[in-house]
């Protein structure tokens, strides 16, 4: 082996430290970039030259090269965002965005959306997931795309109503003389069914077109275990066959359907019966369809159990809960991210819709993968074919909304590694220096 042999080997420890050092300065450079991992040099030594001497043969070393730079996948720390569609993974996975012509990977998930509601990553790459489709959430994967226009009112078609009647109410037959629109002449107002009830109930349903209309059901004791009840509205929100309003003012009622109720002697409700107005009397409110209102006491008019509950018992008649179950239009105020990746939109109505979920991908060799900066990693044949699903299913990942995940770089740990390589860089410089005496020395005794 000569000199010079000796100034190689040096010259490639100078190598590999400095490759080490570039991927520490590269990891402490990207300490608050989002979803970043750091990187890890590994080494190796150089084919090693056979020597022979008077005892046998032996082998000197020629140095060393870097092997392989590792990304370490470790999971980051969190940290709280002000952004609704900011998203973190907690555990293994990575977010697919698309530019149109290929895929690719990342843990950074920094997204908004643009004027057609693509959600977008922070380089303008389409986020892969599952939109929805107006019923619910697709089973295609593709650009996720979140509807960003109103939700379209929707007509009522059930009232379920949970109450007690009181087993203490006379019988009456007030409520059942009323004269209303659609079943009478009209001679009967809002304010004398109020009057004229033992009990009542009021909500607010909605027509087709998300047009919201106040109903009042009425309800009177009729015998020692019978009921009639009554449903009513302003006479002049309905309209006839012709377009033309029942009443010309606020304050009339017209009849929108009615029934009996029937319990045992425990207070159950054993039977119920109930009469659209509309099967003899055409009518609708304006601009809208004739709506097909149930209303569910706690069984239907075949008997069956339905929503609801109603129950005849001592003390006074009182509500227990009243609801419907259409809505008004409304306008998108919010959105929130769920641990399975669901995207749920919040509306001026009051109602919450699933309105997308973001796929997650994973491989079978992550450490395969190759990354292309930008947070961004490309599949590769060593890393295998991606399996895209929901957050939480198949080893993947939960979702934390309104969170980013940090670098999983080390501070403590690079400063460590960067004094050894330091440290490295010095020892390595010496062989080469020492060599390089020795060679002066030579040079001397020509």
């Amino acid at each position: 082996m000569s000199l010079f042999s000796t100034m190689n080997t040096g010259a490639s420890g100078l190598g590999v430290s400095t490759t080490w050092m570039n991927v520490i300065g590269d990891n402490i450079a990207n300490l608050n970039t989002t979803g970043y991992k750091g990187g890890r040099a590994q080494f190796a030594d150089f084919l090693p030259q056979h020597v022979f001497g008077t005892a046998g043969g032996g082998q000197v070393g020629g140095g060393a090269a870097t092997s392989v730079i590792d990304t370490l996948f470790g999971q980051g720390s969190l940290e709280s965002s002000g952004n609704a569609l900011d998203m973190a993974i907690v555990g293994r996975g990575f977010f697919v965005v698309d530019d149109g012509e290929q895929s690719f990977y990342t843990r950074a998930g920094n997204f908004g959306f643009d004027d057609d509601g693509y959600v977008l990553n922070a380089a303008g790459l389409r986020v892969q997931g599952y939109s929805s489709d107006g019923v619910g959430i697709s089973a295609a994967l593709g650009d996720l795309r979140i509807p960003t226009t109103g939700l379209p009112g929707t007509g009522t078609s059930e009232i379920v109503t949970e109450a007690n009647l009181s087993g203490d109410a006379n019988i009456e037959t007030d409520v059942a003389l009323l004269d209303f629109y659609g079943t009478g002449a009209g001679t009967s107002t809002l304010v004398d069914a109020g009057d004229a009830a033992e009990f009542t109930t009021s909500t607010t349903i909605y027509d087709s077109l998300g047009v919201g209309h106040d109903v009042t059901v009425l309800f009177e004791r009729s015998g020692a275990n019978d009921w009639i009840w009554r449903a009513v509205g302003d006479a002049a929100d309905v309209y006839d066959s012709t377009g033309t309003a029942y009443a010309s003012a606020p304050g009339g009622a017209f009849e929108l359907a009615s029934g009996t109720l029937t319990f045992d002697t425990s207070g159950n409700l054993t039977a119920i019966t109930q009469t659209d107005t509309s099967t003899a009397t055409p009518w609708t409110y304006l601009g809208s369809t004739t709506p097909a209102i149930n209303f569910d006491f706690g069984l239907d008019a075949a008997g069956l159990p339905t929503d609801g509950r109603l129950t005849m018992n001592g003390g006074l008649s009182a509500l227990v809960a009243v609801s419907q179950d259409g809505a008004m239009t409304g306008e998108l105020t919010s959105l929130s991210v769920e641990e399975d990746g669901t995207v749920v939109g919040s509306y001026t109505n009051g109602e919450q819709l699933d309105v997308g979920r973001v796929g997650i991908a994973m491989f079978g060799a992550e450490s395969g993968l190759e990354r292309i900066g930008n947070g961004l990693f490309r599949a590769t044949p060593e890393a295998g074919d991606a399996a895209i699903g929901a957050a939480g299913t198949g080893g993947r990942g939960s979702i934390a909304g309104n969170a980013l995940e940090k670098s999983n770089v080390d501070l403590e740990t690079e400063f460590v590694s960067m004094i050894t390589a330091q440290r490295s860089y010095q020892a390595n410089s010496k062989v080469i220096s020492t060599a390089n005496d020795t060679l002066q020395t030579l040079l001397q005794l020509v």
